[in-house]
């Protein structure tokens, strides 16, 4: 459509010009305006303390958020009344200092006519529990544990806060998934700063079935029950078992599901023990447990092409030829470089032999330079490779390919070091490879 009055085409859903600002009349109706500015256009969702509206902002035109609305009306009790008020608004000053891709952005939150609300980032996209209700249970192991490495993210962010931040409710219904397969926590309602030195919660909230047991007056929720929580969801994800029909009681994943490997299984085992001692102790111990099934798959980039077509939007085709795998690139420099950097090691300490045996023709130096020579050339390739590696945003957003990468590019550069001590060690020669060599290691010093 176009702008009545600068006659600039927008998208239909458009409700203020992006280029004179005019208001655009559309078939949505605004339910109401809230502080003068935002228009709340349609519900999202509503809960059991409140509602999810989308609204315009009569500032900011092309901006759409998402209003969180809390009505305590249905809530007769006073203590209960202030729980709810407590927890509204723990969760907007909460959001407000956090900052990380898997949580939404919260920009205000206000009170008005007798209401809280809390206006956040509009994540496009749907819940995990709409998206698996459109696509049946059991998830493929690639999709499901390339979600896992962006809760692991999440979560691992949230538990190394001061004071640490509880989520306490991981479930498909608290997760977004949106149209390029990047998931988003919401509704921190009942999500706590952890407190050292409690025996239990002050209040037992959670969802049963998905909340660890210490969740229901049994102990202090720590890191190792949102580890909990996280391994009830993969569970259910990896074999479509309701963990709300046997709280606490999860079967053995593999025997659920016997396609999913042993090792999946028994870090799942492990994650759900209801005796938080016997969990891991952190989710970076998850992840590395994952990690080391040979499975885990970062980010979930090799299922958001799915994503996106499962959810309408169109997504380019594959891209032709490459690397098979993002890491491949850096995991070249990192073996080219370990390998060169440990050739030109050896063979300074061959010429140091020959140094020391006072031969200057001796077969020590020899095959040292020869070692010298092919390392002073796959050296500095293994420190490019690591470079361009580093500039491939598959391989630069994954903590293994940076540290491949990194690693490649110093023990490139620590190979031209080395170049420099077999040039030191090197005697006077008539060797043709040793002077060969000097000149070019002499450059490198200068």
């Amino acid at each position: 459509m176009n702008c009545p009055n600068c006659n600039i085409q927008m998208p239909d859903d458009t409700a203020f010009c992006p280029n004179c600002g005019r208001r655009i009349a559309t078939s949505s109706q605004v339910l109401r305006t809230l502080q003068g500015r935002y228009e709340l256009t349609k519900k999202l969702g509503q809960g059991g303390m409140g509602s999810v509206y989308l609204a315009a902002d009569r500032r900011l035109s092309t901006v759409r958020w998402a209003v969180k609305e809390m009505s305590d009306a249905a809530i007769t009790s006073p203590l209960e009344r202030q729980q709810a008020g407590d927890a509204f608004r723990q969760e907007a000053e909460l959001l407000a200092r956090l900052s990380h891709p898997n949580l939404p952005r919260v920009t205000d939150h206000f009170e008005e006519d007798g209401k809280n609300y809390l206006v956040m980032e509009f994540v496009p996209g749907e819940t995990l529990l709409d998206y698996c209700k459109r696509n049946p249970l059991p998830r493929p192991l690639n999709e499901v544990l390339g979600w896992a490495g962006q809760l692991c993210d999440v979560l691992s962010y949230l538990h190394n806060q001061r004071p640490p931040v509880i989520f306490r409710d991981l479930k498909p219904a608290n997760i977004i998934l949106t149209p390029d397969g990047t998931l988003k926590l919401i509704d921190f309602g009942i999500a706590r700063l952890f407190k050292p030195g409690q025996n239990r919660d002050t209040q037992a909230y959670g969802t049963m079935g998905y909340s660890a047991p210490e969740q229901y007056g049994r102990g202090q929720t720590d890191a190792r029950s949102d580890i909990y929580s996280m391994g009830v969801l993969l569970h259910q994800l990896l074999t479509g078992f309701d963990p709300a029909a046997a709280p606490f009681r999860l079967p053995p994943a593999s025997q659920v599901n016997p396609s999913i490997p042993a090792g999946i299984s028994a870090a799942l085992e492990r994650a759900t023990n209801n005796d938080p001692e016997q969990r891991f102790g952190s989710v970076e111990e998850l992840r590395q447990a994952l990690i080391g099934s040979g499975q885990l798959v970062q980010r979930g980039a090799t299922s958001q092409p799915q994503i996106a077509a499962s959810l309408g939007v169109p997504t380019p085709p594959p891209a032709v030829g490459g690397m098979a795998k993002s890491t491949d690139l850096a995991r070249t420099a990192f073996w080219m470089g370990a390998i060169s950097a440990g050739m030109m090691l050896f063979a300074a300490i061959l010429v140091g032999i020959g140094a020391a045996s006072g031969n200057t023709n001796s077969g020590f130096n020899t095959s040292g330079v020869l070692l010298a020579l092919l390392s002073f050339v796959t050296g500095p390739a293994s420190a490019v490779v690591g470079v361009v590696a580093l500039t491939r945003p598959q391989i630069s957003n994954t903590s293994q390919g940076r540290r491949d990468a990194v690693v490649g590019i110093v023990a490139g550069l620590s190979t031209l070091l080395l170049c420099c001590v077999v040039i030191v060690l090197m005697p006077s020669s008539s060797d043709p490879e040793a002077q060969r060599l000097q000149p070019i290691a002499r450059n490198i010093s200068s």
